[in-house]
């Protein structure tokens, strides 16, 4: 429900704060290592081949010839890449396999998604574009690529709208190869000139740990579906380690209540495996807390929001109209609506620092009768707020706005409203829209009653959808409605789930 955009530019989330070994001594460590096999290896082939056919290595080597050092055959879990080797001896070799992808335990799957889990490991780039808005690995100069993609667990809630996210790791010939393939891959990623009708959402750099450089840069670009306002999302992760590189790209459709994406703990995973290397609990971990050590994170500011300041099921009052009073509010995965009908524009051009969101349902029978959609915006200086709380109003005066849906029926005008909550909120105000429900046929009269507010308290703003269905009368006792007292029960119910959400997100302050 909250925006794919809204904390792009500050989803950095914690770079790893232990101690760990730079990048260069990793490496150095691993070459050691592989010589020293390869040497083994060659020593006994060569003693063996001696023993058999003795005269024939001198002749086949030849006066002045260097013979060629045997290759070890390789492990079954880091076969070679498919790239093909150059017939030049002097051509740099690659040491790259698939052991330097990264692993499900790597990645970090956000609230409410299940786990990542593998569905395909290629040799090379694989089958199909990994990320429509780059251009091929192999084109940049890498001598050596594998490619792993992965799912969300199967079976689980969420995991339909999770989306897909896939790994490349690639390997150049030096550092400065490396980093010149990143920055124009970053660009690719950042402009996505390749897809028609992209919007650029927001980027974050990637610091921290063995990580030489990287950034991370997310677009979003419509559906080919005209008729909904849900959209694609395309967050690309590119990070150059020494002279190798990891490509994370998450790709789902998403709309602008949905929690953003974010890479970052994933992807500084990512870069320990590229240099053989296991991610520091640090690292792994989604926590918030980081080491004083880190500079990035000592950098970064703490998190205000968490899913704490967000209401719950529980509190959201239920119908008591006949047959309907059994139905529960469930939270839901987010869907294809934005999180204020009359909603003016993305929620990301409101620049909140922090956003958090949830969205709920209420069913009968098959048929959905209630809709409450929550998102809280944390800002980072009052005077911001102050302008997001004004743009918001606007939006809810002017609607239908350009998020609108063509059945709407009236937008009722904005009026200021009280919540009953503590801390008092500084302001608060309230509209109701009447647009027609997808009941199907012709003849049908179904409507969504759909209240609209926004609060503000401070550096913070809670914005709250509660609708209702009805039809042809509101959701009110008597239909139609004779009396002012026939709308108390409704009204009761909408300030129930305001104020409800209004304590949850302005807990904190003071």
């Amino acid at each position: 429900m909250s925006d794919p955009i809204s904390r792009l530019d500050q989803f950095r989330a914690d770079t790893p704060g232990a101690p760990m070994k730079s990048a260069a001594e990793v490496r150095q460590r691993g070459d050691q290592i592989r010589r020293r096999q390869r040497t083994f290896v060659a020593a006994g082939a060569v003693a063996l081949a001696a023993v058999v056919a003795g005269p024939i290595i001198f002749l086949s080597a030849g006066f002045g010839d260097k013979a060629i050092e045997p290759q070890p055959a390789p492990a079954p879990s880091q076969t070679p890449s498919t790239v093909a080797p150059s017939p030049s001896a002097s051509a740099p070799a690659s040491d790259l396999t698939r052991a330097n992808l990264p692993s499900e335990d790597d990645l970090v799957a956000e609230e409410p998604y299940p786990q990542w889990v593998l569905e395909q490991t290629y040799d090379g780039e694989g089958r199909g574009d990994h990320n429509e808005c780059l251009p091929a690995l192999a084109d940049s100069g890498a001598l050596a690529t594998f490619r792993r993609d992965f799912i969300a667990e199967a079976g689980q809630e969420y995991a339909d709208s999770a989306g897909t996210l896939k790994a490349v790791v690639a390997e150049f010939g030096s550092a400065d190869e490396a980093e010149k393939a990143r920055a124009k891959l970053s660009d690719a990623a950042s402009s996505c000139t390749a897809v028609d009708g992209t919007e650029v959402a927001g980027s974050l750099p990637v610091e921290g740990g063995v990580v030489t450089g990287g950034d991370i840069n997310v677009v979003t670009y419509p559906s080919e579906d005209p008729n909904t306002n849900a959209g694609w999302e395309v967050a690309t992760a590119v990070v150059a380690v020494e002279d190798r590189l990891v490509v994370l790209t998450r790709r789902r459709g998403a709309q602008d209540y949905v929690s953003p994406t974010t890479l970052q703990t994933s992807v500084v995973n990512a870069a320990y495996r590229l240099v053989g290397s296991s991610p520091p609990p640090a690292t792994a971990s989604s926590s918030a807390s980081s080491s004083s050590s880190s500079s990035s994170s000592a950098s970064a500011p703490a998190a205000v929001l968490s899913d704490a300041h967000l209401v719950v099921a529980g509190s959201l009052p239920g119908l008591p109209m006949e047959g309907e009073s059994s139905a529960v509010w469930q939270q839901v995965a987010p869907q294809q609506t934005p999180t204020l009908y009359c909603q003016g524009a993305w929620l990301s051009s409101l620049k909140a620092a922090e956003s958090v969101s949830r969205e709920f349902r209420l069913e009968n029978g098959g048929s959905q009768i209630g809709k409450v959609n929550v998102t809280v915006l944390e800002f980072a200086e009052k005077e911001s707020a102050d302008a997001a709380f004004d743009t918001v109003h606007g939006w809810l005066d002017a609607c239908p706005a350009s998020l609108d849906d063509a059945k709407l029926f009236t937008a009722r005008p904005v009026e200021s409203i009280q919540i009953g909550t503590t801390p008092e909120v500084d302001r608060a105000a309230q509209t109701l829209a009447e647009y027609a429900a997808d009941c199907g046929g012709e003849g049908c009269d179904a409507t969504w009653y759909d209240h609209q507010t926004v609060a503000q308290l401070g550096t913070r703003l809670v914005l709250v959808t509660h609708a209702e269905a009805g039809g042809p009368c509101p959701p009110t006792r008597a239909c139609p409605p004779e009396e002012a007292s026939d709308y108390t029960e409704w009204d009761n119910r909408v300030a129930q789930t305001v104020e409800a959400t209004a304590d949850r997100a302005f807990q904190d302050l003071p």
